[in-house]
């Protein structure tokens, strides 16, 4: 009876979540669609974006366009990424179901062996991210490194107590804090009578840490939440099918 009560209201809180992410997406989407506007196709113009990327203030031309000039296409994505975490949330969360599968003990060998790549590869993962505007990287890859390390130490200890570290409830807030974060930061040039979607900070020096404008805040909020979400979506996995 309690599990399925817990089941249950675990349900509703899923749904309630998933309303509210739909609805964002949708005004988000309709927001800047009508501030916007569309008007066509334009021919491909290589020394427009090598401009673009100069004006950014970022030497990595590419995260310069995706976080700049194409900064709506990037935003979706991340929320389709979002939702798409909400949905394995969602749907292998409330099921109720686990296939009980014998948990094998991991040799010292793998137990050493994770505790020794776990610094370099996190760290090789924020590496990533803080300079993905000057080098090739950013916030999708480098948080996808950061939580492959995290994945192997989960195989190495297990999930369960990689996830008690981690503090599920704090981790989900703060998960959704930050896709709000990222919302926000796109958002903000429309109050300060700035273009919507356009840079509000300065570029700085071309090619120092501290450049790109909001390119290098929006690598560091992707990069935690693809790594955070990266983690929801593996426990899920984990929490239905057995431990790894």
């Amino acid at each position: 009876m309690i599990r399925r009560e817990t089941i249950a209201s675990a349900s509703r809180s899923s749904a309630v979540l998933a309303v509210i992410a739909v609805l964002l997406v949708g005004l988000f989407c309709v927001v800047v669609i009508l501030e916007l506007g569309y008007s066509g196709p334009r021919p491909i113009d290589v020394d427009r974006w090598i401009r673009v990327a100069e004006e950014a203030g970022a030497t990595n031309v590419v995260s310069s366009i995706y976080l700049g000039a194409r900064l709506f296409d990037t935003i979706l994505e991340v929320l389709v990424f979002a939702v798409a975490t909400l949905g394995v949330r969602f749907y292998l969360g409330t099921r109720g179901y686990k296939e009980v599968v014998q948990s094998i003990p991991e040799s010292n060998v793998v137990r050493v062996g994770a505790a020794v790549l776990l610094p370099p590869v996190l760290l090789l993962g924020i590496y990533v991210v803080a300079y993905g505007h000057l080098s090739p990287g950013g916030g999708f890859a480098g948080g996808v490194i950061a939580a492959s390390g995290l994945l192997l130490a989960a195989i190495a200890l297990g999930t369960e107590r990689i996830n008690a570290r981690l503090r599920p409830a704090v981790l989900h807030g703060f998960e959704w804090g930050v896709l709000l974060a990222i919302l926000t930061l796109a958002t903000l040039p429309a109050p300060l009578s700035m273009p919507l979607l356009s840079d509000p900070l300065p570029s700085g020096r071309m090619g120092s840490l501290v450049s790109g404008g909001s390119i290098p805040l929006y690598n560091a909020m992707i990069g935690v939440k693809v790594f955070l979400s990266s983690w929801v979506i593996a426990k899920h996995f984990v929490d239905h099918r057995g431990e790894i």
